[in-house]
């Protein structure tokens, strides 16, 4: 007998069966024609057709007419999957036209068909890259497949001509999904000509990484593509939306997205749109980039070894590009380009736009985000005492503001420009359990902290500053600390520096520099911190440099919630007037207001805050980026779970007499937070069934909400299942 060793990896079953046959053939002596095949026998061991995730890997790929891919699928323990079916996988691939001229190279895909409208504007019939999976699958049972593509690449005539150049780099594009196979993109770069992955020209300029840290997970069309690799090998020159009649190009149709109500077109009265699958039209008329449009490096980091090319946008600009945002050029007539009004073609941007150019570069005209964060590390506060904090007394703080690139020498923040032409403020508030502020003495604001000037005197709250002889400053606040008041306090210091940016000589431009907190024993033995409910760097994915209320109060959580108390609202700023959405007042309190400005899409009620000056801030159209229902997008260890912690206040949605706590009509805490998203009549009535109340009036005690009762932590609808939360 003649014992056959086990297949090698990556060996086909079928190639294995033929050489049995051609020994037993040999053996009897038998030259007659071959049988028929039998039926695939079982997979055999160290397979499964179980899997949670997949890994693509490349066995072999050619191409002499349709190309041939052979490919291995192992799952989530590094075993060979056998379950992938026809029509489960389909197939791009592209090619990268190098650029020309100083211009940049682009993907161009050879799978194309083309578009005619159904809908909207558009009146063309037009070309749009796509995929396959017409084509041929062998499953080899053991983990390793054949793929055969329907499409002939070496000879792409219709209906757009692609000729084949295998000289140039390729990319294979693969997406997985359909049935219970998990979702699953993958590419492979190669030069057909010799089979080279490495030493090949590469287009690498942004990766999906970079953009889940704002959008969670990116799933589109209808959860399939995963990857920016993956998208790039479609979403290339020359394929068009028929209907809108706009190109798809993702360099060009990612930067108009994003910037969306900003667009010239859109704030002229017009829109962008695409139209999708089945006619459905996706409008980004609306959206909002959550920080500042220049700040390409968000998207594109050269510095990083998965995007070398990432630096393009600054050393390789193209009309396409540059034009997705500065709609009003046209670079054909040079309409609002330049005072010369200067005509130009890809490969000529850099003659001006380059370091040492006429306009300076793209890196400088676009480099403010980077400018503000060089400048805001060049200040930093420092709280260095706090004293006089016992009830009744009026506290005194000494304070510093340094420049940390330089020793950390201090400013003179009352006679040094760059803070003489800016703002300087602390803020004391009680209690860091829950804050309320109750005996601030303010008849208008019973809920905000006292706020104290920190480089002059302000009217009722502080005399002026005494500068020490050490370049330290001591205010002395002339609101005591409420006689009520227990536990712990906190100093808040925040403000804003001044620069000149634009060149004009003067200190104009605003530099948001970090906000701090320091805590201080009222009644307690020793300062009690507030606890921690997000991280300013989860915050920051997305906004890069949170700062709000005139760039004064930037990347600290702790220093919002002095003012965004429970027991706050913005009666103040409605001034006795009801407002655009029918209230006379309306609830600040972070815990609430954060959940329904990004949980907008979820309420079934507008939320709308006044704010400086009467003005209306309405949050209705925000559209979460990311994963709305994955709390810990924003929070950290668990603290999104209930229940909440024994000193959370329930909040206030209601006054009678702005300056009396006691006749308030409040929310109980858990509620506030659910009620926040969850906005509508049944889920307020299921609160209410376990405990909750909207119109809870003086004494809580009444009142106890069981939430955790069923979605504590491990219980029937943990709040962490029900709301597929991930690490």
């Amino acid at each position: 007998m003649i014992a056959s060793a086990p297949a090698a990896p990556g060996t086909r079953v079928v190639a294995a069966a033929l050489v049995a046959a051609f020994l037993v053939a040999g053996c009897s002596g038998d030259d007659g024609s071959r049988g028929p095949e039998g039926q695939p026998g079982p997979p055999g061991p160290g397979t499964t057709s179980e899997a949670a995730s997949l890994s693509f890997a490349i066995d072999a790929i050619t191409i002499a007419s349709p190309p041939v891919v052979d490919f291995t699928l192992v799952n989530e323990d590094g075993v060979r999957f056998t379950g992938l079916a026809s029509g489960q996988i389909r197939f791009t691939l592209a090619k990268l036209v190098p650029g020309a001229n100083g211009a940049p190279g682009a993907w161009q895909s050879y799978i194309n068909v083309t578009e005619s409208p159904d809908v909207g504007p558009g009146t063309a019939i037009v070309f749009q890259a796509t995929s396959e999976s017409n084509g041929t699958l062998v499953n080899n049972l053991d983990g390793t497949y054949t793929y055969t593509f329907a499409s002939d690449v070496t000879n792409i005539t219709s209906p757009l001509a692609v000729p084949y150049d295998p000289t140039l780099t390729h990319r294979l594009g693969v997406q997985i999904s359909g049935g219970d196979l998990p979702v699953t993109n993958a590419t492979y770069d190669w030069r057909p000509s010799d089979g080279a992955t490495s030493g090949i020209t590469a287009r690498d300029i942004a990766q999906t990484a970079s953009c889940n840290e704002c959008h969670g997970k990116l799933a589109l069309h209808g959860g399939g593509r995963l990857e920016v690799a993956l998208c790039v090998t479609c979403h290339n020159p020359g394929t068009t939306d028929a209907n809108s009649g706009n190109t798809v190009d993702l360099k060009v149709m990612i930067h108009k997205i994003h910037r969306g109500e900003n667009l010239p077109s859109v704030e002229a009265g017009g829109e962008y749109a695409i139209w999708g699958f089945r006619d459905t039209k996706h409008d980004y008329s609306e959206v909002v980039h959550p920080q500042d449009i220049r700040n390409c490096a968000k998207c594109h980091d050269g510095g990083d070894a998965a995007t070398p090319q990432g630096n393009n946008w600054q050393d390789v600009p193209s009309i396409e590009a540059c034009g997705s945002c500065h709609e009003t050029v046209n670079f054909a007539t040079g309409e609002n380009h330049g005072a010369d009004e200067f005509v130009a073609q890809n490969g000529e941007c850099t003659i001006c736009h380059s370091s040492g150019g006429f306009v300076g570069s793209v890196a400088d005209s676009h480099g403010l985000p980077a400018m503000l964060r060089a400048e805001a590390a060049k200040h930093a506060f420092n709280v260095i005492s706090v004293t006089n904090t016992a009830p009744g007394q009026f506290p005194v703080i000494t304070y510093e503001v340094t420049d940390p690139t330089s020793a950390n020498a201090r400013y003179d923040v009352i006679a040094d420009p760059v803070w003489s032409n800016g703002s300087l403020s602390l803020t004391i508030a009680w209690s860091s359990a829950d804050y309320h502020n109750t005996g601030n003495g303010s008849s208008t604001t019973p809920a905000s902290p006292v706020t104290l000037n920190g480089r002059a005197a302000s009217t009722g709250n502080n005399a002026a500053p005494t500068a020490n002889p050490d370049g330290t400053f001591t205010v002395t606040s002339l609101r005591a600390i409420d006689a009520g008041a227990t536990g712990s306090g906190s100093i808040g210091m925040y403000g804003r520096a001044a620069a000149d940016f634009d060149g004009d000589g003067a200190l104009g431009d605003r530099v948001p520099v970090k906000s701090i907190v320091e805590f201080f024993p009222i009644t307690d033995s020793g300062a009690v911190a507030r606890r921690d409910i997000v991280d300013i760097a989860k915050c920051n994915k997305c906004h890069d440099q949170l700062t709000l209320h005139g760039s004064a109060r930037t990347d600290e959580p702790q220093m919002c919630v002095i003012c965004h108390n429970a027991d706050n609202t913005d009666i103040g700023r409605r001034g006795g007037v009801m407002g655009v959405d029918g209230l006379f007042e309306r609830t600040v309190d972070f815990k609430v207001m954060v959940h329904a400005i990004h949980g907008a899409d979820k309420r079934e009620t507008p939320y709308v805050v006044y704010g400086f000056g009467g003005s209306v801030h309405d949050f209705s159209q925000v559209e979460f980026p990311g994963i709305l229902n994955n709390c810990n997008t924003c929070h950290v260890d668990d603290s999104f779970e209930v229940p909440l912690a024994s000193t959370a206040l329930a909040t206030t949605t209601g006054s009678n007499v702005i300056a009396d706590h006691a006749d308030d009509m409040n929310t109980t805490p858990t509620a506030a937070v659910c009620s926040s998203c969850h906005d509508g009549g049944l889920a307020q009535t299921h609160m209410e069934q376990n405990g909750a109340s909207f119109v809870m009036v003086g004494d809580p005690g009444s009142y106890n909400e069981t939430c955790a009762v069923c979605h504590g932590p491990g219980r029937l609808a943990d709040l962490a299942e029900v709301h597929a939360v991930t690490p």
